[in-house]
Formats: structure tokens, C-alpha cells, sequence
């Protein structure tokens, strides 16, 4: 695995760290992988370690390449800056897709809290939209999405038909970012016929990344099915985009909209 670190925009100290994975030889089945674009959370104020590289590392060792996306946060931060820098950093590694060895089209999304938020914004209002989404606790509703960063617009009202499918996963517990955001999210998406699965637990603390032991915060508790969510959205995403097969990816089985047929 090799890495490189670029500067997107240095006043706002965005930086796009890009996990890269080699393909043919050893991997001769491989000529090119998906992709994830990793969106940390923190409240608009910080990007989370936690939800940085350790998460990248779970989807390297599923066969991904990865990239950990710090945005705009901090003081000075204003709706939409994270947004530009989303678009930003997806248009460039499309760009730079056959010297990457991923594949273009097959780019999601992951993000946790107000990273789950940016993550929603990409699936739904974006113009570089990701073939996915893996929203982890997000935020969605405008009045906590306003309590994060004054001016960022709610998610739930901006699903429509051409919104991105989705991987949602929350506890019921949570006792920063209320499930409902997670639940009104996924009714918008299934009002829209968009495509989505959808895990609660019953109980744990906000921000428990990729829920292995070593992320728990001290003094909490987390419903041990909750570390499912890594290994449940890999094949959800290989259900949507397809999986390592002779030489190339198999046959999508899932569709972005539920009435609609898999994608080749």
C-alpha cells in the first residue's frame, strides 16, 4: 500500500489522503478497484481521527481503495464550503482514476455525524454525486444540522428521486445526534424510492467508528452487533456495485432505486 497527501485548499487546511492498494501481478484478478471517499465527523469544528484512517483501513483489507477527506471546519466555516470541498476532492480522484486504479463510477461515500451529514449532502444536492452512501450516526435534521454549523441546511428535506443509495446504521441511544435523524432520513428515502439499508442498534454511545473495542470511549457501552455495520455495508456495496469476479467486477445485484433494475 502506498499513500499521498494533497492539499486541496491550504487557507482552509483541507487535505485529501489518498490509501492506495496495488492491482494486477499478485493481483493479477484485479485490474482496477471501487472506492471509498471517507468523510470524518466532529462537529464541524474538528475532523475525527477516529473516523479517519481506521476506518480507511477496514475498507483497504476489504479490497478498496481509500481516501480520508479533512474539510472545512473551525472557525470561519460557513455552509457551503465543506461542500465545495467534497466536490472538490471527488472530482479530483475521478480524474485521476486510471492512475489510481479505481474505478470512476463505482466511487461511495462514507461518513459519521456531521460528516454523515456531508456525506448525505453529496448523495442528494451534489454535482459530483458518489454511487453511494454509508451514513454512520449522521446528521440530517436541520435543527441539529444548524446546531453544528449554523448555516448548513437540513438533508432530510433534499432527498428526492435522484438521490444516491444508502447505508444507514445509528444506535437507539445515541445521546448526541437523536436516531430520528437516521429514521426521518430513511423515510424521505423510502417515500423516494430510493434504495437503502438500514441497521439500529439498541444502545452504545455517538461516535463509535468502525465499533472494534479499541474506539470505545471510556465508561461506555456499545451493543456488540454494532461492529457488524463494517462488514455489512462491504457486501451491501458489492450487492450495488458489484464484486471482484474473473477479471472484472460481477453483475450489480442491488439497483440505486428499488423499482429499478442492477446497474451493469
Amino acid at each position: 500500500m502506498k499513500t499521498e497527501t494533497i492539499v486541496l485548499n491550504p487557507e482552509r487546511r483541507v487535505k485529501l489522503t489518498a490509501y492506495l492498494q496495488p492491482v494486477g501481478g499478485e493481483f493479477a484478478n484485479i485490474p482496477r478497484r471501487p472506492a471509498v471517499l471517507i468523510l470524518p465527523g466532529g462537529g464541524y469544528f474538528m475532523c475525527s481521527r477516529r473516523e479517519g484512517e481506521p476506518v480507511a483501513l477496514a475498507y483497504l483489507q476489504a479490497g478498496f481503495q481509500a481516501f480520508v477527506l479533512r474539510y472545512s471546519v473551525g472557525e470561519g466555516t460557513t455552509w457551503p464550503m465543506p461542500l465545495e470541498d467534497y466536490e472538490q476532492a471527488m472530482e479530483l480522484i475521478r480524474s485521476r482514476a486510471e492512475e489510481w486504479n479505481l474505478y470512476p463510477d463505482k466511487i461511495a461515500v462514507v461518513g459519521f455525524s456531521a460528516g454523515g451529514h456531508l456525506a448525505a449532502a453529496a448523495a442528494t444536492v451534489a454535482r459530483h454525486k458518489p454511487a453511494a452512501a454509508v451514513l454512520g450516526y449522521p446528521v440530517t435534521e436541520e435543527e441539529m444540522a444548524r446546531a453544528c454549523l449554523p448555516s448548513a441546511p437540513g438533508m432530510v428535506e433534499q432527498v428526492d428521486d435522484e438521490t444516491a443509495a444508502c447505508f444507514l446504521f445509528a444506535t437507539r441511544t445515541d445521546p448526541l445526534v437523536p436516531v430520528r435523524n437516521t429514521l426521518r432520513f430513511a423515510a424521505a428515502l423510502e417515500a423516494h424510492g430510493i434504495g437503502f439499508e438500514m441497521h439500529i442498534y439498541s444502545y452504545g454511545p455517538h461516535g463509535f467508528s468502525t465499533a472494534n473495542s479499541s474506539m470505545e470511549a471510556l465508561g461506555t457501552q456499545l451493543c456488540p452487533r454494532a461492529e457488524g455495520w463494517v462488514a455489512d455495508s462491504v457486501q451491501w456495496l458489492k450487492e450495488l456495485l458489484g464484486d471482484f469476479g474473473d477479471g472484472e467486477m460481477t453483475r450489480p445485484r442491488l439497483s440505486r432505486r428499488v423499482d429499478g433494475a442492477p446497474e451493469l
